[in-house]
């Protein structure tokens, strides 16, 4: 009976990732494992760290262990404004909705 071959121990993803985000310099937020968030762009990454370029701050160099998790910053905004053009519809355009699902 022939075995099947396990999947590799490493997929490259976090590899692929870090460099799409360096290479277009894209602005991240990193969410560290007591709350605190980090905005900036990833310079450089290795196995255990990552370097972050922040504009109105000191760049830091972030021990990869402490990150909870991390997304673009965009994201963030587009989350906010979904905020507000939710709260602002009419109650009553609100309602009519409800009623018709």
């Amino acid at each position: 009976m022939m075995r099947k071959t396990p999947p590799p121990a490493e997929t490259h993803a976090e590899i692929y990732y870090y460099k799409k985000q360096i290479d277009s310099h894209t602005p991240m937020v990193i969410v560290l494992q007591d709350g605190e968030e980090i905005e900036g762009t990833i310079e450089w990454y290795d196995k255990d760290a990552l370097k972050i370029n922040r504009k109105d701050a000191p760049n830091l160099m972030l021990l990869k262990h402490n990150i909870k998790y991390m997304y673009k910053a965009e994201d963030r905004v587009v989350k906010k404004e979904e905020k507000i053009t939710k709260e602002e519809k009419p109650k009553e355009e609100r309602t009519k909705k409800s009623k018709n699902e």
